[in-house]
């Protein structure tokens, strides 16, 4: 079964809002076994929005629209959808006492234009909004939903039950898996493991993400042994630039590490300025192992609370694989983690450009050093050395005995 997304807004295309909803669509999807064949965006016009329907139906059985079900004159999905299919528009009476009494509830006066929320083509399906005002509903291969996230999360999964009880036999779930990978460039990386992907039944590809590469193999459940097989020979081939699974974040197997050693954790940041500390901080029950985070910003502070020698300092600088591992040095936890670069946009040389980081890693009496040379803009270099200096955490923490 495949189907054809249509998000509709004119704000979805000028950048105003950022588009979650199908994001969400997709993954509740995957679960039943329909499968994305394409995703339209189109503005809040009448006849855009039937020309993406059109399109869509061409394509697939399946049509699904989110957006443009409100009482405003920009809401014009309703009217696209009973014109496209030549239905008139129609209110039942019991959908519209509802809504009265959601409005009478919130106090709020309920206008003539406040009908618009409950017409849809005769015929069509409702489905019940518990969490807002227009439902959702269904006709002749086409659902359409609000564009409120927390309204689409109430329906989407209502109408999946009712879509897959009536109109899916055998339904093969789709199997997803994601190997994150990370210190390998994308082409090496295809180098190595490329010859793993012969499965005609598998898509394959990767993901290039801030903190790594994403090798994502996606089949239907029935294929999933086959999957494991193949993960089993990527392990073997370039298991040691694998940091985590699927949805798994290497603070989690950092804080399961800790669990298991009864180690303790302190962090000194210059340049990630707290991101490190507030990564950790977000797993639950990391309290019991996670002591202190030292946000060491200036060389006065370094020296002040860390310890380090200023000699250290004026002979190789700030950002140095010398001073960052002074700074583990300068924690008094078995477990330690500095950081210590040029995040910009400003304060790169030629010797030192901007995105050069230096990461230290103490555990118990080994203290290593890692330096990076990462590209992008501020935020995202503070955040690859958080997830990389976790990274290298990890991988000491578990070759420690």
């Amino acid at each position: 079964m495949r189907c054809t997304l249509i998000m509709v807004g004119t704000e979805l295309l000028n950048g105003a809002t950022l588009d979650t909803n199908s994001i969400f669509m997709a993954n509740e999807l995957n679960k039943v076994g329909i499968k994305i064949d394409f995703k339209l965006t189109v503005g809040d016009s009448l006849e855009k929005i039937i020309q993406a329907i059109n399109f869509g139906k061409e394509k697939n059985n399946l049509v699904i629209l989110s957006g443009g079900l409100g009482s405003t004159d920009d809401d014009l999905t309703k009217e696209a959808i009973s014109k496209f299919l030549n239905k008139k528009m129609i209110v039942e009476e019991k959908e519209l006492i509802e809504i009265r009494e959601k409005f009478k509830k919130l106090n709020i006066e309920f206008l003539k234009k406040n009908y618009k929320e409950v017409e849809k083509p005769e015929g069509a399906i409702s489905i019940t909004n518990d969490v807002g005002m227009a439902p959702a509903f269904f006709i002749d291969g086409i659902a359409a939903f609000p564009g409120v996230p927390k309204e689409l999360y109430n329906m989407f999964p209502k109408f999946l039950k009712y879509y897959t009880d009536n109109y899916c036999e055998n339904i093969d779930p789709i199997y997803i898996k994601d190997i994150v990978v990370s210190g390998i460039p994308e082409s090496i990386l295809e180098e190595k493991i490329k010859e793993f992907f012969i499965e005609p039944n598998i898509e394959y590809e990767f993901l290039v993400k801030d903190y790594g590469i994403i090798v994502r193999m996606q089949t239907l459940e029935s294929f999933k042994n086959t999957v494991e097989k193949i993960k089993e020979k990527i392990y073997n081939s370039i298991g040691k630039y694998i940091i985590t699974e699927d949805e798994e974040k290497i603070e989690e197997k950092v804080f399961e590490l800790l669990k298991d050693k009864n180690y303790d954790l302190s962090v000194a940041e210059s340049c990630t300025g707290g991101m490190l500390a507030s990564t950790i901080v977000g797993v639950s029950g990391i309290s019991e192992f996670f002591i202190e985070g030292l946000v060491t910003y200036s060389n006065e502070s370094k020296i002040n609370r860390l310890n380090v020698d200023k000699n250290i300092i004026k002979r190789y600088g700030a950002v140095s694989k010398e001073v960052a591992e002074a700074m583990v040095c300068g924690l008094e936890t078995k477990v330690a983690v500095s950081t210590t670069g040029v995040a910009g946009p400003n304060g790169g040389t030629i010797e030192k450009p901007v995105g050069l980081v230096y990461v230290g890693v103490k555990v118990r009496d080994k203290i290593k050093s890692f330096k990076f040379n990462f590209t992008g803009d501020r935020e995202r270099i503070r955040r690859k050395t958080v997830l990389h200096s976790l990274f290298e955490l990890y991988k000491m923490l578990e070759e420690d005995e």
